[in-house]
């Protein structure tokens, strides 16, 4: 009796820490989008201005290449900021190497505050996770907790990030076990639970709940045309295999300038001018892409030409290390792709074109399965964030295609890619400044 009292007030505890976690984190992460959604939703405007009257643009260069030297400042003092900070996430939790978490919540959100404003194609998702996962981090030191509480509410802080971002609490407890631990336990799902009930109820009241992703009534689609479904993720698939080995490409590429690489970051500030002036509809993570596809029927070569820009400009924004997420730019490169596709099938079998649509949700949840390897969190993150329960079959089809084939070539989770990239960078040098401490 005593063992179950005991056991029944630890639970308790859990519960009480991660709704103590989820009002920070919800709070935190509130404020983080709606600043910069503010920037992003005046970005075009300003962009407007500066092409109507050009001496302005000396001024806005200056002002970018600022802008890009204090976000490289940040991850110069403090590395672990760079990239979407869900390696070093489970870095901690493999008990491989430890986070300063003061020093990464406020440089991570900083830092991915400017980068996301400036209209980079970088995702809010990563640095709500880390910056969650920081604040998990900073209560555990708070009330002085060994290290099996501190990746339990490492984890629900991470969980409470996602749903944040996105307004997606169930993908945020499946990311935990499925993408983050790889196994279950009742305390993790517990602490990971409540912080996501308790972030839900905070940006509820600050930022308003629907769905991230606004796409129009999609048509049930029809079973005699799945065939179409499994081709769709395996090219997926493939695509995916490429993006990664891009991404882990592109930082080597960075390495090779004749710059200092703590300078690499005010590159993409000064390449998103160009597209601010003449493409200022592809500026950001790539939210406005999907929205614009989606309603919106473009051609093939359209969507051939959006690709290429927005794949390019992901890649370069990503690979010089600045502190942000590529959930977003993965999806709009998805829904491209599924775009494309689906024009060809659409023209070749005579679908309506109303399923274009169709296309391009399954498409954004088959290439973040590629990239990522976690279908359970994809499938659950794409109906959350649209709201589409309706297509679960479909796009359970595409993901699980583009899944057995990324696994049949070896494809491993960015993340762990990412990880292990950071493991064989701290092996070559092995005196590098531990921003470990607590």
């Amino acid at each position: 009796m005593k063992s179950s009292r005991t056991f029944n007030i630890e639970k308790l505890t859990y519960i009480a820490l991660g709704i103590l976690i989820g009002s920070i984190v919800g709070l935190v992460i509130s404020v983080f989008r709606i600043i910069v959604v503010f920037f992003l939703n005046h970005l075009g405007s300003w962009y407007q201005i500066i092409k109507s009257d050009p001496p302005l643009l000396i001024g806005w260069i200056l002002f970018m290449t600022t802008l890009g030297l204090i976000v490289s400042k940040l991850s110069k003092d403090e590395p672990d900021i760079k990239g979407s900070g869900i390696q070093n996430i489970g870095g901690q939790l493999y008990d491989l190497f430890e986070i300063n978490w003061f020093s990464v919540m406020w440089r991570k959100f900083l830092g991915s505050l400017i980068a996301l404003g400036a209209g980079l194609a970088l995702s809010r998702r990563g640095p709500a996770i880390q910056v969650g996962g920081a604040i998990g981090q900073g209560i555990n030191a708070f009330i002085k907790g060994d290290l099996t509480q501190k990746k339990i509410l490492i984890s629900a802080g991470v969980s409470a990030g996602l749903y944040a971002a996105f307004n997606a609490p169930i993908s945020g407890i499946v990311f935990i076990l499925e993408e983050i631990h790889h196994k279950f336990s009742s305390i993790l799902l517990l602490s990971a639970f409540s912080a996501s009930i308790m972030a839900n109820f905070v940006v509820l009241k600050i930022v308003g709940l629907k769905p991230p992703l606004q796409i129009e009534t999609l048509l049930q689609y029809p079973i005699e045309h799945y065939l179409h479904l499994v081709i769709m993720g395996i090219m997926l698939a493939v695509a995916g295999r490429i993006y990664q080995a891009s991404l882990l490409f592109t930082p080597k590429l960075y390495q090779k300038l004749p710059i200092s690489s703590h300078y690499h970051g005010v590159i993409p500030f000064l390449l998103v001018i160009p597209i601010g002036l003449f493409l200022p509809d592809l500026l950001g993570g790539g939210t406005s892409v999907i929205t614009m596809i989606t309603s919106t029927r473009f051609s093939t070569i359209a969507l051939l030409g959006i690709f290429l820009v927005r794949f390019l400009f992901s890649q370069l924004s990503y690979g010089s290390g600045l502190p942000g997420g590529i959930f977003i730019p993965v999806l709009s490169i998805g829904a491209l792709i599924g775009g494309i596709y689906g024009n060809g099938v659409l023209h070749f079998t005579g679908i309506e074109d109303a399923f274009i649509r169709s296309f391009i949700l399954y498409a954004m949840g088959g290439f973040l399965t590629a990239v990522t390897k976690s279908p359970l969190t994809s499938i659950i993150l794409m109906i959350e964030m649209t709201g589409n329960l309706a297509q679960l079959m479909p796009l359970a089809i595409v993901v699980l295609s583009a899944y057995i084939v990324a696994d049949l070539m070896g494809s491993e989770s960015i993340y762990d890619e990412l990880l292990n990239q950071k493991r064989a960078s701290l092996s070559a040098y092995p005196d590098r400044p531990d921003s470990s401490k607590n």
